[in-house]
């Protein structure tokens, strides 16, 4: 468009009545023919670099005006043959006196367009999840509430606090998908890895008492465990290089922690850690696995098998993160994943593999399971 000067009502008026032009006469095919057009409304939106337009606009159709409908994505009004239509406008000066349309779009393209929506689509959002209802004794979170259930959420009992403590993240979100060993729910002992202490209930959540481990920390998957002599909890205490460096600390009344000399050259990035009743310590880092069977006096290498006949059938192993442990019927578990590049699936599952030990040193493959991850929510 030619214009004197910059004015965007000005410019976007003279160019709707022409673009609005070549739709008249009897040339035209009647499902794009318009009889009439005219602005409602303009609008000048400041949110880009550049100045647009809004245009609020009715045109009446000589026909049905499919076609023109269809093309300009109007909408119907309670007047036959009368639409309403918006479109955003942005212009910009391409030589002495002369202006170009540099984008064409809706109000909506527009607000996707803007720095703020950008920002926010770019944040981090907290995924939420459904309550695992097959676990007696699991914990719960909703509207940012932290519960724990002895029932199978027949009644929940909250947290005090326990969102925030235990689910906060440095980026403004919220973790509600918690590691399998960073948490213990039982109607003896209930326990929290939050932050850099410990958040516990001894009689089923009527009372919380909160330990303090160490005074400072970094924010990496957490591990607790409870043995016949007391706590352990395995945490991050440094971070180099993008690695991060854990620390076990130990505690027979859950007020004094003392720390357990761990071989550096291995406990970093931890995928799991679990102690046992009878106080043996395992710690893992994909799929390699150390144990201590003396209370980390000395560490040991486990090794953990393949899965023959999987491997044979797929003509690889897709399990290589060992992801959780635990004890039942005097028979140590540990549950093999396929890490965060997994993609081995049978009905519509992630697959994992089960292993046990009975001797805590020499692990045998069980059976192949589905991933038991939570759903997200609706």
């Amino acid at each position: 468009m030619e214009s004197e000067r910059y004015d965007l009502e000005e410019i976007s008026w003279r160019w709707f009545s022409q673009y609005f032009d070549q739709f008249d006469g009897w040339l035209v095919p009647c499902d794009y023919r318009v009889v009439n057009a005219r602005i409602e409304n303009m609008e000048i939106l400041t949110d880009l670099e550049m100045p647009c337009i809004q245009i609020d606009y009715e045109i009446y159709t000589a026909g049905s005006g499919s076609g023109i409908v269809q093309a300009l994505d109007l909408s119907d009004t309670d007047t036959r043959r009368v639409y309403t239509g918006q479109m955003v406008l942005c212009w910009e000066p391409d030589k002495d006196d002369i202006y170009r349309i540099t984008e064409k779009m809706s109000p909506v393209q527009y607000q996707m367009s803007t720095p703020e929506f950008q920002e926010e689509r770019q944040k981090p959002q907290t995924k939420h999840f459904e309550m695992k209802t097959d676990e007696p004794m699991t914990y719960y979170i909703r509207d940012g509430v932290l519960y724990v259930t002895y029932d199978s959420g027949e009644n929940f009992i909250e947290v005090p606090d326990g969102y925030e403590k235990v689910c906060s993240q440095s980026n403004g979100t919220y973790n509600e998908l918690l590691p399998y060993n960073s948490y213990v729910i039982k109607e003896e002992f209930t326990g929290f890895v939050a932050g850099y202490s410990l958040l516990y209930s001894t009689d089923r959540g009527e009372t919380w008492n909160e330990s303090r481990i160490r005074q400072s920390g970094y924010a990496a998957n957490p591990f607790l465990s409870v043995t016949d002599s007391g706590y352990y909890v395995t945490m991050a205490a440094d971070r180099s290089l993008g690695s991060d460096y854990y620390a076990t600390y130990y505690s027979e009344d859950l007020k004094n922690w003392t720390s357990i000399t761990l071989p550096d050259y291995f406990c970093t990035n931890l995928t799991c850690s679990f102690w046992t009743k009878d106080g043996r310590g395992y710690y893992a880092k994909d799929e390699s696995m150390m144990a201590t069977l003396d209370g980390g006096k000395t560490f040991q290498d486990i090794v953990i098998p393949e899965a023959e006949e999987i491997t044979e059938r797929l003509g690889f192993n897709p399990f290589d993160t060992v992801e959780k442990m635990y004890e039942e019927d005097g028979i140590l578990y540990a549950v093999v994943g396929q890490g965060d590049d997994g993609d081995y699936v049978k009905d519509g599952k992630l697959r994992e593999a089960l292993y046990q030990s009975e001797d805590g040193s020499t692990f045998s493959f069980v059976e192949e399971i589905s991933d038991d991850t939570p759903e997200a929510a609706g």
